[in-house]
């Protein structure tokens, strides 16, 4: 029997299957149920990140899908450990990352009203199904192989989603024939040229342009800004759009979905062209959007492109593609004049834009003026790792200037907490080049913070900022402006150095804008990761911390020495 029909046990041709997909590292955590397949995963050479919960492995593959565009895995136990990771798979598919989860399921012969097995799920795949969609149980050893060839297929020739593949625990160790199956990949849609044409004409008259630009436009930078160019229109990107183009780009508005001008800058646009963005009320909170008459959509997902508005001009395409084939087309037929005027209306629109930025972003206007000092210090790529707190989102996803390249990571559609840490040390591991810098709350952070001592396992050399408000700060805020007495959001919180220290990191608190850039330029020399706390100066930390937890914490906190830990 060749090697390709030779009998290996399920787990065996997982493994076989994964590292002739090019997969090289998998995030997971072993159990009784998944003992051979990891095995067989270091039997083949793949690496093996442990998280210290499945959710954090699910997040770490996150952040390295969305720094590379390359599929991950996560690799788990039957039952709650699943449960555990769908959470962060959710995130994924509501932001359209591609990370695969793999894990045994109940055996074949499971009864159907369910025994009391350990970890017993009864549908375990429905259940994933009811989330991601993409969900294969398998029912013979060789079928694994068939199932990543056909989930890889789907990940890398279409929009990107998450899927689940259930290897029945019987099989993951019981040997059996089967085949690889390479997945097939056909090239991304090329646009139509009559499709072109038509957008072409339609924009060639405008006068108040706009592009809004989301992350599947993240490969097109260079044709997004030359297109801006020749229509001199503003653009807009989504939150995971940040570094597709240079924030200081003469036509940027920036990452602008949480202002409240924002409905106002559209209601007076005459023409959209929105790339590789859902429109989604999650990226742009104004709901619905207030598009004008003429919106020109350059999207891949011909079901997406249908969503969120009333599409004018539908060019279901690869962007990169679109958007040069568009600017070609507008060069040859849009005047010069009208190019100029719609400048001049931009230019207006970035002083209002510009100032209520700032008004928003003030209580965090250090952090992100520290974080844009800290950019331009180095030439390497800066990667944040954000969390869905007020200091990111009405903070840095404005405040900071990404350069092209550097890549902002906010989990926009599921809006989870706890996504910053772990999914930053995904894509520190990912891109080892790259100055990682991952941002979470004080609540935010007690969802993950135990990945902490994965970073310091890992020796992964990169930045945590917890900025702490005393609890769930935007939630309170939320409670006192609709006459509610605060509850349940203020946090007795943890020595957050003292922590870090404990679980092997540096630990550090800082409060000026220069300590915060010292603090960030120290941990790129450090092995492991740094955890820097500093304290919010806004209305909620006025009302939460108050005086309940000390003003000024240790500067410096030693951490552990690494020998100690082997």
């Amino acid at each position: 029997m060749t090697e390709e029909t030779s009998q290996i046990t399920g787990g065996a041709h997982l493994a076989r299957a994964l590292s002739a997909e090019g997969i090289t590292r998998v995030f997971g955590i072993p159990g009784t149920h998944n003992l051979e397949i990891f095995a067989q995963l270091a039997a083949h050479g793949i690496e093996i990140v442990s998280p210290r919960h499945e959710q954090g492995a699910g997040f770490m593959a996150d952040g390295a899908a969305r720094v590379t565009g390359e599929v991950q895995v996560v690799v788990t136990t039957t039952g709650p450990a699943v449960l555990n990771a769908l959470t962060a798979l959710l995130q994924s598919f509501t932001d359209s990352v591609p990370v695969l989860l793999v894990s045994p399921g109940m055996p074949l012969t499971h009864p159907g009203r369910g025994n009391g097995l350990l970890h017993e799920v009864r549908n375990q795949s429905q259940a994933l199904a009811a989330v991601l969609g993409d969900s294969h149980r398998v029912t013979s050893p060789g079928e694994v192989s068939l199932a990543v060839g056909q989930a890889l297929s789907t990940m890398r020739s279409s929009r990107t989603r998450p899927a689940f593949i259930e290897i029945p625990l019987d099989l993951i160790e019981t040997s059996g024939p089967g085949w690889l199956h390479p997945a097939v990949t056909r090239p991304l849609a090329a646009p139509e040229a009559d499709a072109i044409t038509s957008a072409a004409e339609a924009l060639a008259g405008s006068q108040r342009p706009l592009l809004i630009v989301g992350a599947g436009a993240r490969d097109a930078g260079t044709e997004v800004e030359e297109l801006s160019d020749v229509l001199g229109a503003g653009i807009v990107l989504s939150s995971n759009a940040k570094g597709a183009i240079d924030d200081e780009f003469a036509n940027s508005l920036g990452a602008i979905g949480v202002l409240e001008q924002l409905p106002d800058l559209l209601t007076a646009a005459d023409a959209v062209v929105a790339i590789g963005t859902e429109l989604a009320p999650s990226d742009f909170w104004p709901e619905p959007l207030p598009l004008p008459d003429t919106v020109v959509r350059i999207d891949i997902d011909e079901v997406q492109m249908l969503r969120n508005a009333r599409v004018t001009h539908p060019i279901p395409a690869q962007a990169k593609a679109s958007t040069i084939a568009l600017a070609q087309e507008l060069r040859k037929i849009r005047p010069s004049q009208q190019t100029e005027s719609a400048t001049a209306w931009l230019r207006g629109w970035q002083k209002t834009i510009t100032a209520a930025a700032a008004d928003d972003g003030a209580p965090w206007a250090q952090l992100s003026a520290a974080l844009n000092d800290f950019t331009v210090s180095g030439a390497a790529p800066v990667i944040v790792a954000a969390d869905s707190t007020m200091c990111c989102y009405y903070g840095v996803q404005t405040g900071w200037k990404a350069r092209r390249g550097d890549h902002f990571l906010y989990p926009a559609g599921a809006g989870t907490l706890g996504y910053g840490l772990p999914a930053g040390i995904g894509a520190k591991l990912a891109v080892p080049a790259a100055r990682v810098v991952a941002i979470e709350g004080d609540g935010g952070a007690m969802f993950t913070i135990a990945e902490l001592a994965a970073a310091v396992q890992a020796q992964v050399s990169m930045s945590l900022i917890i900025v702490d408000n005393g609890g769930y700060g935007e939630i309170r805020n939320e409670m006192a402006d609709r006459g509610d007495t605060p509850a349940g959001v203020a946090l007795l919180g943890p020595d957050f150095p003292a922590l870090a220290t404990s679980l092997g990191a540096l630990g550090l608190h800082v409060d000026t804008q220069d300590q915060l850039l010292s603090a960030l330029k120290e941990a790129e020399d450090c092995a492991g990761p740094t955890l820097i706390h500093l304290t919010e100066n806004s209305r909620a930390a006025a009302d939460m911390l108050g005086s309940s937890r000390p003003s000024q914490l240790p500067e410096h906190t030693a951490p552990i020495d690494q020998k100690d830990l082997t």
